[in-house]
């Protein structure tokens, strides 16, 4: 029933350029924002704290003043679990979603650094380091590192969309799905026995995006609509399309940890492509129209 509503308010009340999201710097405007980031209480000992980082790697936050850090001034301390929880009520369905931050890591061996995601109330957690593959989830960039220490601002992007639009019974088959409207995100910095001080973890400028662009065409899965030939293939391959002729289509490919590796338009049932890709195992998004089909596809020559 949520999911009928939401569709409902989106055809009755939305132009073709309309887009919702929230934006946290930890300085004003976007200040308001600050309720959606839940500190564990329950810890008496928990790291986390928004200020003004004067620490010795992190000495300033990605934008002055402020950002998230496991204490603005103290390095951790051993045998430690901080956790913060961000939550994001999701407002639309069958378009982009996403989580975007910059963060720096200074860590020992022993450490660990995590991003989880909950789509059903904390019931169950998707880690999407290890997990990516699993619920499709693309990386907007590289693919960042949370195993090691990282002293220079960097990146993390993932976009969500296929999993966030998924249902139980549905075409994409993930082990849990988005069941709540309220997404939750989930980091946490475990510490182990530090011998060396290090500054722990740092992070600044959130974006939690869920959008209708201008010109935006909601997409409708329909896998059957693609067959691809042979798989796997030797470096060549031909796309049939199955539906009506709609005009050129758009290929994505993806690595199999997530990163996007090809993009090219191309035209269904015009020949054979050909992919200057090395073997292994990847993913094929292919996008004509409101309609797309996602292959996993095998290049080994």
């Amino acid at each position: 029933m949520q999911r009928l509503i939401t569709m409902l308010f989106i055809l009755c009340s939305f132009t073709a350029n309309a887009q919702w999201y929230w934006q946290e710097s930890f300085e004003a405007p976007y200040d308001n924002n600050r309720t959606k980031f839940v500190i564990d209480s329950s810890n008496a000992q928990n790291k986390w704290q928004i200020g003004k980082p004067q620490k010795a790697v992190f000495d300033s936050a990605y934008s002055p003043d402020n950002a998230i850090v496991t204490d603005t001034v103290n390095t951790y301390p051993g045998h430690d679990t901080s956790v913060f929880t961000i939550l994001h009520s999701y407002m639309f369905s069958n378009i982009m979603f996403s989580l975007t931050f910059y963060y720096k890591l200074d860590k020992d061996a022993g450490s660990i650094a995590r991003v989880e995601i909950s789509g059903d109330d904390g019931l169950n957690w998707i880690d999407p380091m290890t997990e990516d593959t699993t619920y499709m989830f693309y990386w907007g960039g590289p693919k960042p590192r949370l195993d090691t220490s990282v002293h220079s601002w960097t990146k993390f992007q993932l976009n969500m969309e296929d999993w966030a639009n998924a249902w139980p019974g549905g075409p994409l088959v993930f082990p849990h799905y988005r069941t709540s409207d309220t997404v939750m995100f989930r980091f946490t910095f475990a510490s182990g026995n530090v011998v060396i001080p290090k500054d722990g973890w740092i992070l600044d400028n959130f974006t939690v995006e869920d959008a209708i662009g201008e010109g935006y065409v909601a997409q409708v899965r329909q896998d059957d609509i693609l067959h691809i030939y042979p798989n796997p293939c030797g470096g060549k391959l031909y796309l049939q399309d199955a539906g009506k002729n709609e005009g050129d289509a758009q290929l994505k490919i993806y690595s199999i940890d997530g990163r996007e590796v090809y993009r090219a338009s191309c035209e269904p049932n015009g020949g054979y492509t050909t992919l200057p890709l090395p073997n292994g195992m990847y993913i094929l998004r292919y996008e004509r129209g409101d309609r797309y089909a996602i292959k996993r596809l095998v290049i080994n020559r």
